[in-house]
């Protein structure tokens, strides 16, 4: 890790819209959508940058997840060192191929059937004829099991 100067400090806030509730990275992105910034000749993730200057290096083993789901986002306090699992754990939405457009639930024989996976484990949460009382169920489940979501039901 580089340490950070005066002049790259301020220019990497320089590139920083702070409009919003989430400060968004408006320079170079990645294919992700992931803030990159150049100290010195070498690409930095944004997110991770910003973290370091608030909070001191990323400790060992543990990555950046944005708690507020904006790839591009380097506010602090959105910024927290999770595990992988944790980071994993902090998913927003269903998965691109879902027919239900809901995370967790799928259409079976006339019903929503709802499912949470956790440390390997699968859990069935129960079935339901409202798609809403589907997903707030299975928002419950993953509430109780994960440590590092932030989801609402």
């Amino acid at each position: 890790m580089i340490e950070a100067t005066t002049r790259d400090v301020a220019r990497f806030w320089s590139k920083v819209d702070k409009s919003g509730d989430c400060w968004l990275w408006i320079a170079g992105k990645d294919s992700k959508g992931y803030g990159i910034f150049s100290q010195r000749s070498k690409a930095v993730a944004a997110h991770r940058f910003a973290y370091r200057l608030e909070y001191g290096p990323i400790p060992d083993g543990m990555m950046v997840d944005h708690k507020c789901h904006a790839s591009d986002c380097v506010r602090p306090t959105h910024l927290r060192a999770a595990t992988r699992k944790q980071n994993g754990e902090n998913r927003k939405g269903a998965q691109r191929n879902s027919k239900s457009g809901v995370r967790g639930v799928c259409w079976y024989k006339g019903k929503w059937f709802t499912g949470v996976k956790h440390e390997g484990k699968s859990y069935y949460v129960g079935s339901y004829d409202d798609i809403a009382d589907a997903e707030a169920a299975v928002v419950a489940k993953r509430n109780e099991l994960f440590s590092h979501n932030q989801e609402k039901a």
